[in-house]
């Protein structure tokens, strides 16, 4: 069952429709959350930035295996990535999805540029030094489950007089609509070769 505003607000475009909207909506983005979580149950959180979203959406961001993530995600590979683009008056969008580590120098080397290096500190043993031929430089990739984006529909100011008049009349505002894909949906698309963005 659903709360009163995502059924006013949820529509159903196509898929293609929805993730190329998507799409745009992560371009205009720098960064995003990062949730994952530890071996106590705890949530931990990061700002990360999104090195590629592939043509089949899996999110890859260029990582340090050594980091707290790395160990997280071989204990329980669920994540979430989160955006917020309200301030902007974007819209946002949540992504479940299950992480695992990609040892691929061809898929570093495609992913690098300069400033990642900023990252990871040249230790002086000509092994580790910040290079695409790092040890500890690999990839996290994100495989969706499910994603859930609110596509916002209305300006600014449009979004203030929907909140202003479906206080006054008791309605829900739905100055945006909520779009939710399934990672099921994204692969059976790709299988078929019907995952077609412009």
């Amino acid at each position: 069952m659903s709360d009163q505003y995502s059924a006013s607000a949820s529509t159903s475009p196509s898929l293609t429709e929805k993730l190329t909207t998507l799409r745009a909506f992560f371009k205009a983005q720098k960064a995003v959350i990062l949730t994952t979580r530890a071996e106590d149950g705890s949530l931990h959180a990061r700002v990360m930035a999104v090195a590629e979203i592939t043509p089949d959406w899996k999110f890859r961001f260029i990582y340090d295996k050594e980091s707290h993530k790395d160990n997280e995600v071989e204990n329980d590979s669920h994540v979430n990535i989160a955006v917020d683009g309200t301030q902007n008056n974007t819209g946002w969008a949540s992504i479940a999805g299950k992480a695992k580590r990609v040892e691929d120098n061809a898929v570093v080397e495609k992913l690098w540029n300069p400033t990642i290096k900023a990252w990871f500190s040249d230790k002086g043993d000509g092994v580790h030094d910040g290079t695409p031929s790092d040890p500890r430089v690999v990839v996290f990739e994100v495989k969706v489950d499910e994603i859930r984006h609110f596509h916002q529909e209305k300006t600014g100011l449009g979004t203030l007089v929907d909140v202003v008049s479906s206080t006054i009349s008791g309605s829900t505002a739905t100055p945006g609509s909520i779009r939710t894909i399934t990672g099921e949906e994204i692969a059976g698309a790709w299988a078929k070769n019907e995952l077609k963005e412009p």
